[in-house]
């Protein structure tokens, strides 16, 4: 295997490149992504129940408001849509072109803190901001023809050859290429995300009890390197460290509304 590992690196390396200066460049088209995005979200509207509980149906479409208004900058003209689905799994997501689905399971976590969920919408409007959708597709895209590229490669060795390259190059692409960037992008979104919370008056010390309750109910923790996501106890610290700049802004954006924040 050892002598496949300089080759295969550089194919997965070079796969996800093709497109752009970079792994993370992304090329295909926003408006039809966002297209696409709007078809499957209305989809999924059908296909799953949507909460019926105005509490939490009210709760999320001020919380929209809020942040969307101070990401407004990042991504003009966007046509947000914030809906709750009743499903028990405490998750929140973000498609390109704004549409936001936040599980009830998600506020039922957070007991109806409001700070807490908003550290989360935050966190889903920032991937929409980096079109971070976008550049997985790409990347994805990338690390297909890197595989197409390695077939061709290894046509006239032996079909174990062939196989253990497969295998390689798959292992290779995954843990060197693909999980890290996603981790990256988690980690942009954790950084951009905690920003807007505070500049929409919402208490950025919420993400880090949020993400205690996450630890908490976790009963697997998975090595990071094998996870899409960051650790919990690691992005705990991040936002810790980037609590202070946003303490500030949240600080602010209570004085601009009138409000008292929060000791």
């Amino acid at each position: 295997m050892k002598k496949y590992s300089c080759l295969l690196s550089s194919l997965a390396l070079a796969g996800s490149a093709l497109f752009g200066s970079g792994c993370g460049a992304a090329v295909l088209s926003d408006e039809g992504l966002a297209r696409q995005a709007g078809s499957q979200f209305n989809q999924m509207k059908k296909r799953e129940r949507i909460s019926t509980n105005a509490a939490h149906n009210t709760m999320i479409q001020r919380i929209g408001k809020r942040i969307t208004d101070v990401a407004e900058v990042d991504v003009p003209g966007t046509e947000w849509e914030f809906v709750v689905f009743q499903k028990s799994e405490p998750n929140a997501f973000a498609m390109p072109g704004g549409k936001v689905g936040v599980n009830s399971g998600l506020i039922t976590l957070s007991e109806g803190n409001e700070d807490e969920v908003a550290a989360v919408v935050g966190h889903e409007i920032a991937h929409v901001a980096f079109r971070h959708s976008n550049k997985r597709m790409s990347q994805a895209i990338g690390l297909a023809l890197g595989g197409v590229v390695l077939n061709t490669a290894m046509r006239n060795k032996s079909n174990q050859d062939r196989q253990i390259a497969r295998g390689v190059y798959g292992a290779g692409a995954t843990l060197g290429v693909a999980l890290p960037f996603s981790r990256s992008q988690e980690r942009e979104a954790d950084h951009r995300g905690l920003y807007y919370a505070a500049m929409a008056g919402y208490d950025p010390r919420a993400s880090v009890s949020f993400w205690k309750k996450m630890q908490a109910k976790s009963k697997s923790r998975m090595p990071e390197f094998l996870s899409t996501h960051p650790d919990s106890g690691n992005r705990i610290e991040f936002l810790q460290a980037n609590m202070d700049r946003a303490l500030a802004l949240y600080r602010e954006a209570k004085a601009a509304r009138g409000e008292i924040p929060n000791p």
